[in-house]
């Protein structure tokens, strides 16, 4: 079976360049997912087989008809094939093209307290420096860290934590002999 996130949101994202919609879709994926997320059993009724086929096609024409075109008739193609439950995986596909395409870096920061702004957009110029790409920063709180900031992006971590250090401490203390 085809990797429905992967083909899906590929497919998606070349047709929205193909039709020089891949803001506009980008939107689209959104307001949708988001529609999809808060409704989980909006989910179930689109991929339900105790409908049919037409019936359930009748309800995401309804539900998604202010979408774009294009948009909107993937998201018929996965009723139909009762695969609405991977549609967040489809759009984090799509995101990952557009960003990729428009030459963004989504980073998480995560510290013990809330980045001030002038903290955010320190960071940010220095990522935008290193990376030479756009740099859109998620600040997560997880107070367990104690201090300083751990970094993901790019499949990549770089943990400038306290915790991280003590960690690093308490490790070569151990391998001390006396």
């Amino acid at each position: 079976m085809m990797n429905v996130r992967n083909e899906y949101g590929r497919a998606l994202f070349l047709l929205a360049k193909e039709e020089g919609a891949i803001e506009k879709i980008k939107c689209d994926t959104q307001t949708a997912a988001d529609v999809l997320k808060n409704n989980p059993r909006y989910i179930t009724l689109l991929d339900t087989p105790a409908l049919s086929k037409e019936e359930r096609l009748a309800l995401a024409d309804e539900a998604f008809g202010a979408l774009h075109p294009t948009l909107k008739n993937l998201i018929k193609i996965l009723t139909e094939k009762r695969l609405v439950y991977s549609f967040g995986d489809v759009c984090s596909t799509y995101l990952d093209m557009y960003n990729e395409e428009m030459g963004i870096e989504e980073v998480e920061a995560i510290t013990a307290i809330p980045m001030s702004d002038a903290q955010k957009e320190n960071m940010r110029a220095k990522l935008e420096a290193h990376t030479g790409k756009k740099i859109i920063i998620t600040n997560t709180v997880d107070p367990t860290i104690l201090g300083g900031v751990k970094i993901r992006y790019s499949g990549r971590q770089v943990d400038g934590s306290v915790k991280a250090r003590l960690d690093a401490f308490a490790d070569s203390i151990k391998n001390i002999v006396i």
